[in-house]
């Protein structure tokens, strides 16, 4: 298995697959949308953030594909977070971020209607600090399999396959998973505090604060990882209501409590009973 560091996690594929071209995928894109580089488009878009800015068409493509995500979620999964995610205090790399930030006020999120795209050019009527984080790395993982052709590609619990592989779940449970793909949405890790207040890197945009959702993780199987990633991420958002919201999708989510307790929707269950998964 070859492995290298990209966009803060751990991305592998087997052996055989084109690494250096895939590598290179990864580090484009990070360096294009991290929050954290001073020098990366978003950082440039997010210096002004009200009014027209022309973009690259990758950064249109992956905004559009944000947008997209937004009216499939009604709104939960949003791009209009980036101020919200600043106001917690994750504002720089997770690695170099105090224990405790001090005091954090929730900040609104802006609706994901007051942005627009034509052509090159980004418009926002309100004052909208970007963050993409919801479908970037879901979509790279996507593009990595297709560039690569063959195999699988796995980015942080985030998963795309042209063949059967085996995928590890939280709590220790694992999965095959044989062709399209395979996310978790999690708030076990990217956890701080905010003059000891708890938080975490999901904001549920309904309150511009992180999520108190009762669910830690969320895995979703879907057709690619980019879907996957996006209904997981609602489906922990919308707390109690996430199996039954995947189910009327035909999703298949697996979702674990903060106890540790483990609850599979009704696609999950008949596509993966546990005798089978465990």
């Amino acid at each position: 298995m070859n492995a290298f560091r990209a966009m803060g996690c751990d991305v592998a594929l087997p052996y055989g697959v084109p690494v250096g071209l895939v590598r290179a995928l990864f580090e484009e894109r990070d360096a294009r949308f991290s929050r954290f580089r001073p020098s990366s488009e978003l950082s440039r878009v997010n210096a002004l953030p009200l009014g027209l800015t022309l973009v690259s068409g990758e950064f249109a493509s992956m905004l559009s594909l944000s947008l997209d995500a937004a009216r499939a979620t009604d709104g939960l999964v949003t791009p209009a977070v980036g101020g919200a995610i600043l106001a917690a205090g994750y504002d720089r790399d997770f690695v170099l971020l105090p224990r405790d930030v001090g005091a954090a006020v929730p900040a609104a999120v802006p609706s994901w209607q007051s942005i627009s795209l034509q052509g090159g050019g980004l418009l926002r009527t309100e004052t909208v600090q970007l963050d993409l984080n919801g479908v970037v790395k879901g979509k790279t993982v996507d593009d990595a399999l297709e560039l690569a052709g063959s195999g699988w590609v796995s980015a942080g619990g985030d998963v795309a396959a042209l063949e059967p592989v085996v995928v590890g779940l939280p709590g220790g449970d694992s999965i095959a998973l044989h062709d399209g793909g395979l996310a978790t949405s999690s708030v076990a890790k990217r956890r701080w505090l905010a003059a000891g207040v708890p938080k975490n890197h999901l904001i549920d945009p309904r309150t511009g604060s992180s999520t108190t959702s009762p669910w830690r993780d969320v895995t979703v199987a879907a057709s690619t990882c980019l879907i996957a990633d996006v209904a997981a991420k609602a489906a922990l958002l919308l707390g109690t209501a996430g199996p039954a919201w995947l189910d009327g999708r035909n999703l298949a989510g697996r979702f674990v409590a903060h106890s540790g307790a483990v609850t599979l929707n009704e696609s999950w269950s008949a596509r993966a009973p546990k005798t089978l998964a465990a």
